[in-house]
């Protein structure tokens, strides 16, 4: 179904303040903002019909972050700054709600979460003989996924880690990002 001419009133002060908050011109706020309308409209379709009663707060917000991840994010999951510019969390509070999200939503965000995955390891260009790839501002909760994957494929494979001495650096072994690649159907 398709709801059209929804109108709301947003002074220009608004547009520009959402504009900078979202990343995108002016001229683009409309289109972005269509994407939180379906979500949102969603929720409230999904509550109206009894599918969807919560009474936490924090059962609101991951399924908030659910539909974003679905309508806005285009299946795309975000990283940890991006969520807390738009719930207004700090790093750690939207880490955790990623965290949550993920485990509550998995089965549906399995291929969300694939197909971030591949965007993620395509970044890494290899050169020669390397043992392994170095991948930088990875939200934490992917790195976590990917090892998810690496330990299902056989356990044989060494995880992800931590690069020493960095705040978002991330070493990948060679084998494992192969391994990976070929798990989620990706051809060099």
């Amino acid at each position: 179904m398709e709801i059209n001419n929804v109108k709301i009133e947003i002074s220009e002060e608004m547009q520009k303040a959402l504009a900078e908050i979202v990343r995108c011109d002016i001229d683009d706020l409309s289109v972005k903002l269509s994407k939180v309308a379906s979500a949102a409209t969603q929720e409230y379709v999904k509550m109206i019909i009894g599918e969807k009663i919560f009474t936490r707060g924090s059962d609101i917000r991951e399924y908030r972050l659910y539909l974003l991840i679905i309508n806005y994010f285009d299946g795309i999951i975000p990283d940890e700054s991006t969520i807390s510019t738009l719930f207004q969390t700090t790093n750690s509070e939207s880490k955790s709600l990623l965290r949550s999200t993920l485990a509550k939503y998995h089965f549906l965000l399995k291929q969300p979460i694939n197909e971030t995955i591949i965007k993620i390891l395509s970044r890494i260009k290899p050169k020669g003989d390397e043992s392994f790839y170095v991948i930088k501002n990875i939200p934490i909760n992917m790195i976590d996924e990917m090892n998810k994957i690496v330990s299902e494929i056989d356990g044989s494979h060494d995880q992800i880690r931590k690069q020493r001495g960095t705040l978002q650096g991330y070493e990948i072994p060679k084998a494992t990002y192969d391994e990976l690649m070929k798990f989620l159907g990706v051809t060099k």
